[in-house]
């Protein structure tokens, strides 16, 4: 909510001060059942889909700039185990979890796909030698972060990007692992968010391979903060208030108050909140892609005329009128494509990661369906949103009848289960191909006892290739 800002100047800083707090407050007997079972859900989707996206265009990219550390503080590389430094490793890392657009997110004001954040955590836990727990508290500090500042700031609509929210993220989970001091965890988020404004460029027009390296330079940058901290580096005072600090640079003046949560008995953490996504689609995209699965299955899809596509003003306004989502060049685009997703999904029943690989959205008949398409941003979805997203196909036939079909997903409805299942079985799927049975049972349960493990070695080792 906004709140009344500081006059100009002023060194004090009062969401630095509570975002330190609540890493340094925070402890793992405050988190509740249900929290650690979503971490741990999270963790496993997060780990599915870094998998998948091993051999991605992207992630060789990346992959080509990773310097071997033969001794001295280091992390491993998901499927390879190649040791480099922990902020490399986070980058690299992250961007295999974001590469496939398939892990978790949380959308109110902002967007934020906070497992972005978890390579980050994982790399300090890894290099400091720390415990199961410790990591399960770090990815409870990081997604609470992240979440609570999208929660209330509307920094995408300002022009602004993730990169900074997901630095904030790891920043405080990192500082949580490395034992920081409260003054010292000041520095970090200062080091982590000041260098690291980032420009919602990145997500418009036709979408590069950058779309999904954004968020994963956060990760790198809350790493490298932390450490930096730690080493007795300094970063500037205001961070958010101060004259030239984020409320006044990035939203025009305006001041927020951040829930981040000061008494934790009864708090429902930001772990438990997030869409664990069943698609390689942009969060948006998940429930129009549910409403075409519903609507494959009350008609012949060859009979369809034209089709008028109902969904969140919020989330598409600014996207419906440009080429590039009626004729997606990129997967990067194509992920994003409204219109192109539920085509896709209308004419395949699904939306897999192989099939955006390998250029589905360029085919004729995707194409031919996506020109049968209109877009409607509805006011009575308007009022609904962000708590319910919807969408509403309306399918009118060849032979002159219409076939409708309508799906809702809720707030609710992504608490109602910790998602276990789900990312048990998405792992399943994603990883099939890539370990063996034996493996992706003995990973699924180092994840289901990881409060007990006295380190993250195994689960690590466990992702080899």
């Amino acid at each position: 909510m906004p709140v009344t800002m500081p006059e100009e100047g002023k060194p004090m800083d009062r969401t630095t001060d509570r975002l330190a707090d609540f890493a340094t407050e925070l402890r793992f007997d405050d988190l509740p059942e249900d929290a650690v079972r979503a971490a741990k859900a999270r963790i496993l989707s997060t780990l599915a889909v870094s998998l998948a996206a091993f051999d991605m265009e992207p992630v060789r990219i990346v992959k080509r700039l990773v310097q071997q550390v033969a001794s001295g503080p280091a992390a491993s590389i998901f499927g390879s185990l190649t040791k480099t430094a922990p902020d490399m490793a986070a980058f690299v890392n992250s961007a295999m979890v974001r590469c496939l657009d398939m892990s978790d997110s949380y959308v109110m004001a902002a967007v934020s796909h906070p497992a972005d954040a978890f390579p980050s955590v994982l790399a300090v836990a890894e290099t400091e030698g720390l415990t199961g727990k410790d990591l399960l508290l770090a990815t409870a500090v990081i997604y609470e972060a992240q979440c609570r500042f999208v929660e209330v700031v509307p920094y995408n609509s300002r022009g602004w990007d993730q990169t900074p929210v997901v630095a904030l993220g790891a920043a405080l989970g990192c500082s949580r692992l490395l034992g920081l001091k409260r003054e010292q965890i000041q520095n970090a988020i200062s080091l982590a968010v000041v260098p690291n404004l980032a420009l919602n460029q990145t997500r418009t027009g036709t979408l590069s391979m950058w779309k999904g390296m954004a968020g994963p330079q956060g990760a790198r940058a809350g790493v490298f903060a932390a450490y930096l901290a730690r080493e007795g580096m300094t970063g500037p005072d205001g961070v958010f208030e101060g004259k030239y600090g984020l409320w006044r640079q990035m939203m025009g003046g305006e001041g927020f108050d951040l829930p981040i949560p000061r008494n934790f008995e009864g708090h429902t953490f930001a772990v438990q909140q997030t869409m664990i996504k069943s698609f390689p689609t942009r969060f948006n995209c998940q429930v129009p892609v549910f409403a075409a699965q519903k609507l494959r299955g009350m008609l012949d899809v060859n009979e369809i005329e034209s089709l008028k596509i109902e969904s969140i003003r919020r989330a598409f306004a600014r996207w419906v009128d440009l080429p590039e989502i009626w004729k997606p060049e990129t997967r990067e685009t194509a992920d994003h494509s409204l219109p192109c997703t539920v085509a896709t999904a209308l004419l395949d029943g699904t939306i897999t990661p192989k099939m955006m690989e390998e250029g589905r959205f360029r085919d004729r008949d995707v194409l031919d369906m996506m020109s049968r398409c209109t877009i409607e941003l509805p006011d009575e979805f308007a009022d609904l949103a962000p708590q319910t997203r919807c969408c509403r196909l309306t399918a009118t036939l060849k032979r002159g009848h219409t076939v409708v079909a309508e799906y809702r997903r809720s707030l609710a409805d992504d608490m109602a289960d910790p998602g276990w299942d789900q990312a048990v079985a998405k792992f399943g799927e994603l990883t099939g191909d890539l370990l063996d049975t034996a493996a992706r049972e003995r990973l699924i349960a180092v994840v289901a006892d990881l409060e007990n493990q006295k380190s993250v070695d195994a689960l690590i080792r466990l992702t080899k290739i």
